[in-house]
């Protein structure tokens, strides 16, 4: 991409005219003249003479271009750094096929294959970053006309339309959002919806059907869909699934030396050599972008790699409380609240908590403010005022960035952290965990997965336990009278505890769609379908699909940190296809039903592997786990002799 130093507009409109030019000539000025019965209607057809709209969508290009050209970094705190200075191209996995595309430049002939593509992975992926390297790379081209919607400001009194008004911000009222609903008819703008996860939870019904009105009105568009996984994604079966593929080693070593360019601090050598050392100890962390840049962080505060990702968030906190003291001048900025470090993330732990609790990472200054003076009033002995605090969460522990009149948490994982930590040192903490746990809430995974490394023994005492118990009795009670090996039959029910398979009969995908939509709808609203595939059969055309729900999300979780009753998924290339003739026109699901297809006992076992190999498949950021049924007994038995020992044990003996 080409950019040089952008200090201001005037430098954004010189780089950008060569690519802005052609998209005003070739895609604004035609749909103008398209649109001239309209505006004759409007009593507006002198606009179309005196070039107004041509000037309207060339000042949004040019400041859409400058907004996607800077982003915000915790690593570098309070800096506008150019993302051409910080992208490593991310590759994107097909749920369908399994074929990846390097994002570099965005291919134009890739997204027309599927016109709506939804990109959903795990924290720090890097998903906002590729939707703001997308919208560049569409003006770049002189492609498309991006537009960057996140998806948190959307609600039920601030619609997408409303947002896409804002943005292109008319000078007068000519310009009215019928007229932009008339544009987006004609085509040849790429809608980008950035972090659905981010939507609150009691707006999302109103934001899935917005996003849905609008593909409706405006079809003629390319529509790209980002969030973490989220069981309600199952709503835009329209779109096509992709992953973020992980970062390979040399791409972690090159982002790493992009911050030390950026710093100027002669680390990456060393950094680089020290990760060799340590590799089994930090290769989770190389995979993810923002794990990197935490890893980097911290070692220019201490020069050691820490063992575990809490630790990583500890020891970066403490670099961005000290980050004045470790400037080159030496200079010492003191707190505008006069907290230490100890008192500050007090506050920041119950902040963090309280707004988790709201499923909210940004804020208006007012708003904030009242959510601070509610935090404040569960603390003892910690005095400041508000307004000091958050100067210092954006300025001298610049945990927040700030975006225009807006407040943020520089990444929603330092809430998680901050969250966990907070509940970790509650004295209802058990019960909170219990709660967290239950609730069924994809954006509480997080949460609980720090908790896993901060409190690994009331973990296991509230999660782990209560989780077992449920498969126990789940296996207890499924698959019951078949005259298979029992350990065939413990395979299905390790899978089917979390998964959801089924296949359906269908030639045109488009039909398939709603069929499975409205299929999964009614049988549950727990799952997360993340893959479908055109499968080979000789009885005709099939799909199959697989989909997760909260309980194998939270398999992998636990899996990942605690193997004691897990058992990993690997990955085969060989298994056979499945033979079966379904019945016409008919989704068949996958149950315990001994009277279904899936279950006969020719294909029983196949129909496990086919559902493991999906599985194993469609893990991009961690190893795929399943629960081992022996183990899990074993485990049980275990923790109910350390609670029994917890029980007895007399805490004041001895004092």
């Amino acid at each position: 991409m080409i950019m040089e130093h952008l200090t201001d507009l005037k430098d954004i409109v010189i780089i950008s005219k060569p690519f802005i030019d052609p998209i005003i000539s070739t895609l604004i000025t035609p749909q103008i003249e398209k649109l001239k019965s309209f505006l004759k209607k409007k009593e507006i057809e002198n606009k179309v003479v005196e070039n107004f709209f041509e000037n309207k969508f060339e000042e949004y290009l040019y400041q859409t271009y400058k907004k996607c050209s800077i982003i915000n970094v915790l690593v570098f705190p309070n800096q506008q750094i150019k993302i051409k200075d910080i992208y490593i191209p991310l590759s994107i996995k097909s749920s369908k096929d399994h074929t990846s595309q390097k994002i570099n430049t965005f291919d134009k002939k890739y997204i027309e294959k599927y016109n709506n593509i939804l990109i959903s992975d795990n924290a720090g992926m890097g998903k906002s970053t590729l939707t703001k390297w997308i919208s560049l790379s569409l003006i770049e081209q002189s492609l498309s006309i991006p537009i960057l919607i996140e998806l948190k400001k959307i609600n039920s009194k601030h619609d997408i339309l409303s947002e896409i008004f804002n943005q292109i911000n008319p000078i007068d009222k000519s310009f009215d959002q019928e007229l932009i609903l008339k544009f987006l008819q004609l085509g040849n703008f790429t809608i980008l919806f950035d972090g659905f996860d981010e939507v609150e939870y009691q707006e999302r019904l109103f934001v899935i059907k917005n996003i849905k009105e609008i593909i409706a009105k405006a079809s003629k568009n390319w529509f790209v869909l980002t969030s973490r996984p989220d069981p309600e994604l199952t709503a835009f079966g329209e779109f096509q699934l992709f992953n973020i593929e992980p970062l390979a080693k040399k791409e972690s070593f090159n982002l790493i030396e992009k911050y030390d360019k950026i710093n100027n601090n002669h680390l990456s050598k060393d950094l680089k050599e020290d990760i060799e050392l340590k590799f089994n100890q930090v290769k989770e962390f190389l995979t993810n972008p923002f794990l990197v840049s935490l890893l980097y962080k911290t070692y220019t505060y201490n020069k050691d790699i820490p063992s575990k990702k809490s630790t990583f968030y500890e020891e970066v906190y403490s670099a961005l409380y000290k980050h004045h003291d470790l400037s080159k001048d030496g200079f010492k900025r003191n707190k505008k609240s006069k907290l230490d470090i100890y008192d500050f993330k007090i506050v920041l732990r119950a902040l963090a908590f309280d707004t988790a609790k709201i499923i909210k990472i940004d804020y208006k200054e007012d708003e904030l403010i009242e959510l601070i003076k509610d935090t404040k009033k569960h603390l003892t002995g910690i005095e400041f005022k508000e307004l000091n605090y958050i100067e210092d969460l954006e300025f001298n522990v610049p945990i927040f960035v700030r975006e225009g009149n807006i407040l943020k948490w520089a990444h929603k994982s330092l809430q998680d952290y901050f969250a966990a930590e907070f509940i970790c040192n509650h004295p209802k903490k058990e019960e909170i965990i219990t709660r967290l746990y239950e609730s069924k809430k994809s954006n509480y995974l997080q949460i609980l997965n720090f908790i896993l490394e901060l409190d690994l023994q009331t973990f296991r005492h509230t999660v782990i336990y209560n989780f077992l118990n449920k498969y126990i009795n789940y296996c207890k009670t499924s698959y019951q009278g078949y005259n298979i090996p029992i350990e065939t039959i413990r395979d299905r029910q390790s899978l089917t505890f979390g998964i959801l398979y089924g296949i359906i009969p269908e030639k045109n995908i488009k039909n398939w769609v709603g069929k499975l939509n409205k299929v999964i709808s009614e049988d549950s609203t727990d799952f997360y379908i993340n893959t479908i595939s055109a499968g080979p059969n000789k009885f005709g055309s099939i799909f199959e699909f697989y989909a997760t729900s909260y309980n194998q999300e939270l398999i992998n979780t636990i899996g990942a940190k605690s193997k004691e009753f897990v058992k990993e998924v690997k990955n085969s290339d060989k298994i056979p296809p499945l033979q079966i003739k379904p019945y016409k026109s008919k989704t068949i699901l996958i149950s315990d039903d001994p009277k279904s297809k899936l279950n006969h006992k020719n294909i029983f076992k196949l129909v496990n592997n086919r559902i493991f190999s999906f599985l194993a498949k469609n893990r991009t950021q961690n190893k795929a786990f399943v629960l081992d049924y022996d183990k899990c007994v074993s485990e049980i038995e275990k923790i109910e002799i350390e609670l029994n020992l917890k029980n007895q044990a007399d805490i004041f003996d001895g004092i």
